[in-house]
């Protein structure tokens, strides 16, 4: 069952793009939500909380609201459906499951919930995406919006290639494949495809996961810093865009590691039988 905030109001500018953000009530989504309703851009976000929808209906009323559980296929498939008709210029996969599968046993119920959101449901959304850009003519000026994209919001996690990798990152790197073989094939169309894997953002669900202080994370960024990474690589139309810098850095220094080298390393590192 989806949700669409029924008294929404409509951006002044009736002539701006449209972007919609999966993933885009909370977090980073949330703050690029807000970013492009502040460049004059018309907003969708969606998102599964009812609490968190019904506070952006009260705080942000020109943005609009949907809700759908992404764990769902049939669910999600009808309210794509629905979705197809509205013309959009931009679409951003924000949404995510998160598990420490270094601290606790990975159980059925996490494993599949973070398969459904971290990569089923992406595909989803970013083959029905695609076929409605490729379908929809360009009318704005690309000089002062950029092309038609897709942006994937994926994670570090999936920026370092080595075996002993969680269900998160795997699923993350696969993200970052998929948003690779996309941008490949939407090229013909005048199509961009980015991806973002980003490090750690100060946001409200790291903070829940870490005692409510994540702080003590290696080289943080607040979600500001991280929205001006983003738009920065969609107006770079960079392939996939990592950050921070010094994050950035330790990804390649660690690719360039054996692979034997690096999985018995971080084996003994983060495997929490070994703790």
């Amino acid at each position: 069952m989806t949700y669409l905030k029924p008294n929404a109001l409509k951006p002044t500018t009736a002539d701006a793009p449209h972007v919609i953000i999966v993933g885009g009530t909370s977090g980073l989504g949330l703050a690029l939500a807000r970013h492009h309703q502040q460049l004059g851009w018309h907003v969708s976000v969606v998102g599964h909380d009812r609490q968190k929808i019904a506070q952006i209906n009260r705080q942000y009323p020109h943005i609009i609201t949907y809700r759908c559980d992404l764990t769902d296929r049939a669910q999600t498939h009808e309210f794509l459906q629905r979705l197809s008709a509205i013309t959009f210029y931009r679409l951003v996969y924000s949404a995510g499951s998160y598990t420490n599968e270094r601290v606790q046993t990975l159980n059925a119920v996490d494993s599949t919930r973070m398969l459904a959101i971290n990569l089923q449901a992406f595909e989803q959304v970013f083959w029905w995406a695609s076929e409605r850009l490729k379908q929809q003519p360009t009318s704005f000026d690309m000089r002062q919006y950029g092309k038609p994209s897709l942006i994937c919001i994926a994670s570090i996690a999936g920026a370092l290639d080595y075996p002993y990798a969680s269900l998160y990152a795997k699923s993350k790197r696969a993200m970052i494949a998929t948003a690779s073989a996309y941008r490949l094939a939407l090229r013909p169309y005048d199509i961009q495809v980015n991806g973002i894997a980003s490090g750690y953002i100060d946001t409200q669900a790291l903070r829940d996961l870490n005692d409510g202080d994540a702080s003590h994370k290696p080289f943080i960024i607040s979600t500001q810093i991280a929205v001006q990474h983003v738009m920065q690589a969609i107006a770079d139309d960079t392939e996939l865009a990592i950050f921070p810098r010094a994050m950035r850095y330790i990804i390649y220094t660690l690719n360039s590691v054996p692979k034997p080298l690096l999985d018995w390393v971080l084996r003994s590192q983060l495997d929490k039988n070994n703790k």
